[in-house]
């Protein structure tokens, strides 16, 4: 899987079959409010132009922070 993120976009890209058509290139989109999409590589560009970024501005960068208390703390 590949992890990419730009102005708090993170895009998961990964080999799936979520339309019984067989697998093909997917990309899980987390929005900076935290709304979860799933795109072909087509609909995520159109999503990103939609907010004025572009593929190119996707890096293999360190994720944003997130807020604590999501399981970070686990035993």
């Amino acid at each position: 899987m590949t992890v990419l993120h730009a102005d708090g976009w993170t895009v998961e890209s990964s080999w799936l079959d979520r339309d019984g058509t067989g697998e093909r290139n997917w990309n899980r989109v987390i929005d900076p409010w935290g709304a979860e999409h799933w795109c072909t590589t087509s609909q995520l560009q159109e999503l990103l132009h939609r907010h004025g970024l572009d593929i190119g501005d996707l890096t293999y960068a360190a994720p944003p922070d997130r807020p604590a208390g999501r399981g970070e703390d686990c035993e």
